[in-house]
């Protein structure tokens, strides 16, 4: 049996929802699944320089391997075959893509005995949190609230002509640095802070009021104290924000930036390059769009 799968990348937090928004991007890996006589073969296309595990210790894997060991099965032989365009490490969902991705697949397998939230609940095990996952499983915007070992997903459409721009440095912050850089304890003034503006976030989806994001992206629980790993993080989002943004965020644990902008994101991606290289801080830009849907997979 032959999979075609696509996984989109995804942005968290989005400013105040440390670890309950998500929102899936339109950029996307592709993994590839072929079943086999014998053996596990995985075949990596990735950025030079980048070292991706290409045994059992591969997050694909690794999320095939859950699903099957839940299923009470052993996975099958096969060939793998990853495409990675999503940056690694730079706040953008490419591990939650890896193991959506191997969910995906080991259910595709198995006849989909487990439903996409169910999936979302395995994939929050594996991953911690499901800021990352949820999107990249059901696509739009998530919100997700976690019980014990249960997630409870409810997904926001967002309306087409919300721009996603995104300043990707070249610098790479590893989500265990950026998480133990945080306090153990906040003020209940700080948790108030966070929980209005999450509340904000969504009505101005909602409502299309996008001159509230400004107010919905701010944060007091986790972008204050990455701003040390990430040089420049303020510098670019007031940069953003003069050249029309609607709002901007660290995007998950950091270091890559987003802005929102309404339509059009080119001048808002050239103040962010240039305010960057005032700060010596190499990167690229990116604009893409909210995409609708997670994961995808065919058969053939």
């Amino acid at each position: 049996m032959k999979l075609k799968i696509r996984v989109p990348a995804t942005t968290a937090n989005l400013g105040p929802g440390f670890d309950c928004l998500g929102l899936a991007l339109d950029w996307w890996n592709s993994i590839d699944v072929e079943t086999t006589d014998r053996g596990l073969r995985v075949e990596v296309d990735c950025p030079e320089g980048v070292e991706i595990p290409r045994n059992r210790k591969n997050l694909v894997v690794y999320g095939m391997d859950a699903v099957y060991r839940l299923a009470g099965q052993k996975r099958p032989p096969c060939r793998i075959h990853i495409t990675t365009r999503i940056p690694i490490a730079r706040g953008l969902g490419s591990s939650s893509a890896a193991i959506v991705g191997g969910l995906v697949a080991a259910n595709t397998l198995l006849g989909n005995i487990y439903s996409r939230d169910e999936l979302v609940t395995i994939a929050t095990r594996i991953e911690g949190h499901p800021d990352n996952v949820a999107p990249a499983l059901l696509g739009g915007l998530m919100v997700a609230a976690m019980e014990g070992k249960q997630v409870t997903v409810a997904r926001f459409p967002v309306p087409r002509e919300l721009r996603c721009v995104l300043f990707v440095p070249d610098l790479v912050l590893l989500t265990k640095k950026a998480r133990g850089i945080l306090p153990k304890r906040i003020a209940r003034t700080d948790a108030i802070y966070n929980a209005s503006r999450v509340a904000l976030w969504i009505a101005a989806l909602r409502e299309r009021r996008w001159e509230w994001l400004e107010a919905a992206t701010q944060d007091r629980l986790h972008q204050p104290y990455r701003a040390k790993l990430v040089p420049g993080m303020y510098a670019l989002f007031e940069a953003a924000m003069k050249a029309g943004a609607k709002g901007a965020a660290l995007s998950g644990a950091g270091p890559s930036i987003i802005a929102f902008a309404v339509h059009h994101g080119e001048p808002v991606a050239r103040a962010m390059l240039q305010a960057a290289q005032r700060f010596g801080l190499a990167g690229g830009t990116r604009i893409v769009t909210v995409s609708p849907h997670g994961a995808q997979v065919r058969t053939g």
